[in-house]
């Protein structure tokens, strides 16, 4: 006859030594931006989940244990009078209690197994995670005192300059929906409201304010933070067609586009547009934002207007908000929101952008909100060079940035490079219009955006927007390290 054994909770053991041997893993997960977060919760969740599971264990081990003390205790009050029948009885009992025993065992190996697998993937996002965070501190630590390519843009307009050499409006700075009681402590602080513009379409409110007179604009944008710590508030940057002129310009080709069939509705954000044999047949809807059309520039625009026409576009939505000489053309953050909200209040599906400046709160989040309204915006990825600083608003997240390689799948010399690349295409000697009549060759990442861009409003007349990422990256061919680089993204895109 079996002695009599007090207590076994196998299972609830088993699963504890769970917790113990695993759970102080969870303290390890570092929280780099979203990514670590996501990594440190699927963490916490998994050690939940098995706390919980070896809570459950012990709840089931006791009920068990009780049964089995129960069942031993009658069958022991028949061994008197049925001493065989007993023995056999519990026989029988052990035997069934060691086949739970065996099955618990098994079961918190597996979870034991799974919680460790679960782990180990949350630590390797994490990683990831921490070492991604720690390249895009790399790529905005790129952004200090790497400006001088852009110093001179707005010189008619006098610029000053913000903490990291990029112009900027002089004496004014910008709020995004300002609360209503900030303006009178604005005001009682020397601020001065300038004017307003309401975003219908975006949705939001931008408001220019004049910074109080001998004030820079740097201390200005210190003061009013203070005044408002939850507000929205920077300085209205200039922008331009590149980040340097490298490769910008054209050389003359013989023949003529060769035109794919498509109709697709595009915007473009960029110079004005010439009349061209090229766009020939496409119906042209333009809006001059510049503030100066008479004397827009016109010859990167067309080129790109051209480009879009020639991959299917039957219907572009020009807004040209540059001004300036045609050797330096530039614009300002309000010139490129007044052309989003006219984009989005025509509901035009996608739009190019060939511009490149420095990040800036009101436009990135405005950006944000032209894409959440369900227009895309495709953007180069910017001309300063591999070790160039990131080029908004390319590397708002959001976007789809381009980047662009020649003829053998080789990266533009002068194209940047950083986390933000999301593919590439051609760019370098391809066949554009001249605003002066013809064909010419340009090179540049703004002439690999149109590609990407007619994309995009061939699959958005089927999907909506996030689909339509998501089947760009998938069908990009890859090329440099496997997988996505900084360099060539998910790869190249015809």
């Amino acid at each position: 006859m079996h002695s009599h054994r007090q207590g076994w909770p196998l299972k609830a053991a088993l699963a504890g030594a769970i917790l113990i041997g695993i759970a102080p893993v969870g303290g390890s997960f570092a929280k780099d931006g979203r990514d670590g977060e996501a990594a440190a919760d699927r963490a916490d969740k998994a050690l939940e989940k098995a706390a919980r599971d070896a809570s459950r264990a012990e709840e089931r081990a006791a009920r068990e244990q009780s049964r089995y003390m129960d069942e031993r205790a009658r069958i022991m009050d028949r061994a008197v009078r049925e001493p065989v029948k007993a023995q056999e009885d519990l026989a029988k009992l052990d035997a069934d209690r060691s086949k739970d025993q065996a099955k618990a065992a098994e079961d918190a190996a597996k979870d034991s197994a799974d919680l460790a697998k679960d782990l180990a993937k949350a630590q390797e996002d994490a990683a990831r995670a921490a070492l991604d965070s720690a390249q895009d501190a790399a790529d905005d630590d790129q952004l200090l005192g790497d400006s001088r390519d852009m110093r001179d843009l707005g010189e008619a307009e006098s610029p000053e300059f913000d903490e990291r050499g990029f112009p900027v409006r002089r004496g004014e700075i910008v709020a995004l929906d300002l609360k209503v009681g900030s303006r009178q402590p604005l005001e009682q602080a020397g601020f001065t409201i300038l004017g307003g513009e309401h975003l219908s379409a975006i949705g939001g409110d931008v408001t220019r304010l004049a910074v109080p007179e001998g004030v820079s604009v740097g201390n200005a944008l210190r003061r009013v933070r203070e005044i408002d710590p939850d507000g929205t508030f920077d300085y209205s940057h200039y922008y331009g067609l590149q980040i340097t002129p490298s490769g910008s310009g054209g050389r003359r080709a013989t023949g003529s586009l060769t035109r794919h069939a498509g109709k697709l509705t595009i915007g473009m954000i960029d110079t004005a547009v010439m009349d061209h044999a090229a766009l020939r047949g496409a119906t042209l809807t333009v809006h001059d934002f510049g503030g100066s059309p008479d004397t827009a520039p016109v010859e990167h625009g067309t080129a790109i207007a051209s480009l879009l026409v020639n991959d299917g576009a039957s219907q572009l939505y020009v807004a040209n908000i540059f001004r300036g000489g045609a050797d330096r053309p530039y614009t300002s953050a309000e010139s490129l929101v007044r052309a989003l909200e006219w984009m989005v209040a025509n509901h035009v599906p996608v739009v190019n952008i060939s511009l490149a400046g420095p990040p800036n709160a009101i436009l990135d989040r405005l950006v944000e909100r032209t894409i959440a309204k369900g227009t895309l915006i495709v953007a180069a990825a910017g001309n300063g060079g591999p070790s160039a600083p990131p080029a908004y608003p390319a590397a708002v997240r959001p976007v789809v940035a381009v980047t662009a390689v020649d003829g053998r799948m080789r990266v533009y010399r002068y194209a940047n490079q950083g986390r933000y690349i999301m593919v590439a295409s051609n760019g370098v000697d391809e066949p554009a219009a001249q605003a002066k009549g013809g064909i010419g060759r340009f090179s540049g990442t703004s002439f690999a955006t149109p590609h990407v861009t007619a994309w995009m409003a061939r699959c958005l007349q089927g999907h909506d927007g996030a689909t339509c990422i998501s089947r760009l990256r998938e069908s990009a061919r890859d090329l440099g390290q496997p997988g996505f680089d900084r360099v060539y993204g998910f790869g190249y895109v015809k």
